[in-house]
């Protein structure tokens, strides 16, 4: 079976297992008969394509293929490994370089399906959110009210939640947000460098929207 066949049998399984979920996990139901699913099947056709150009990453989804001829699609998705979405993020991640905000949405939408020992992988649905953000501003906003019921407490996934509400004209929410990650980073400081260094990037942007919701008192 060539790419394409492959590409096609892979999306299939996708759309019953996202059916699937959509439904018994999240409780919903068709609307007036029509379901958001088919959509869904389009844009990971659309990043399945793009990421076969790539020889790295059409080797991880020759293997994800394979795998899911004999397996349960669930199953595979979650056996996959942090350096596949390695591979696959870096090739994402020339098309944001390049300016490509819907190629890589696509790419990074696909993405987010992969979760390693059944966790979700933070990195992905950050990317996403930024991707979807560039190309509509309340399209991304509504995206992070939804990750941060993933990750409350991800300080990356906060300080970029936090730029976008106050972009989208939210800065009370904002505030809360980027507070919550200043917060989260001065609990760990003393034990993580890397919190210590967040703080510099945070404190700024938290007294930028703090002055903005004083002077709207």
């Amino acid at each position: 079976m060539d790419a394409s066949g492959k590409i096609d049998q892979f999306c299939k399984k996708l759309e019953v297992l996202t059916q699937e979920i959509s439904q018994t996990e999240l409780g919903l139901r068709p609307v007036n008969g029509q379901t958001g699913i088919p959509f869904l099947g389009m844009l990971y056709r659309a990043a399945l394509e793009l990421y076969c150009t790539d020889p790295g990453c059409a080797a991880v989804l020759e293997r994800l293929f394979t795998q899911a001829e004999s397996q349960d699609l669930q199953r595979v998705l979650t056996e996959a490994s942090e350096n596949d979405i390695q591979i696959l993020g870096d090739f994402a991640e020339t098309f944001m370089a390049a300016g490509k905000a819907a190629d890589a949405a696509k790419l990074f939408q696909f993405l987010i399906l992969l979760s390693p020992r059944n966790i979700p992988n933070p990195y992905a649905y950050l990317r996403l959110a930024e991707a979807l953000s560039t190309l509509n501003i309340d399209m991304g906003s509504q995206l992070y009210d939804f990750i941060l019921n993933i990750f409350p407490d991800n300080p990356s996934i906060l300080f970029s939640a936090g730029r976008c509400y106050y972009e989208n004209e939210r800065p009370k929410r904002a505030l809360r947000v980027l507070a919550h990650a200043k917060e989260i980073c001065e609990r760990h400081s003393e034990s993580n460098a890397e919190f210590r260094e967040f703080l510099d990037v945070i404190t700024p942007e938290l007294d930028k929207v703090q002055s903005e919701c004083d002077v709207k008192k």
